[in-house]
């Protein structure tokens, strides 16, 4: 499943290819090319996550979520500040193809 997304204007794109910013991976493999690695991934006050702590997270909510019954291509909302829940959420929702969005959700009555 492919996940839409903004484009970046080309002037943008070519200069953050020419510094290294962008290799034209998705980040989902950032995490899955440093997922063994012991330096840190996500900062977030005083705590902190390693890759390695990432993707165990990551998986623990996978498979948590698979408990529930969300199934791949199924839409999660989600709705985090700068934490790093975010992150753990964000990686593996792209990863298994569900929309990780951010909004209010009002419960149906």
């Amino acid at each position: 499943m492919s996940i839409p997304f903004t484009r970046w204007p080309e002037e943008f794109a070519r200069r953050y290819r020419e510094k290294g910013y962008w290799q034209d991976l998705p980040l989902t493999d950032i995490l899955t090319r440093h997922a063994a690695s012991d330096s840190i991934a996500v900062i977030d006050g005083e705590r902190q996550l390693s890759y390695r702590e990432l993707n165990q997270a990551a998986d623990n909510l996978a498979c948590s979520l698979r408990r529930q019954g969300i199934k791949p291509g199924e839409t999660a909302l989600v709705q985090l500040g700068n934490v790093a829940e975010l992150y753990i959420t964000f990686f593996r929702a792209a990863e298994t193809g569900r929309c990780a969005g951010a909004g209010a959700v009002q419960p149906s009555a």
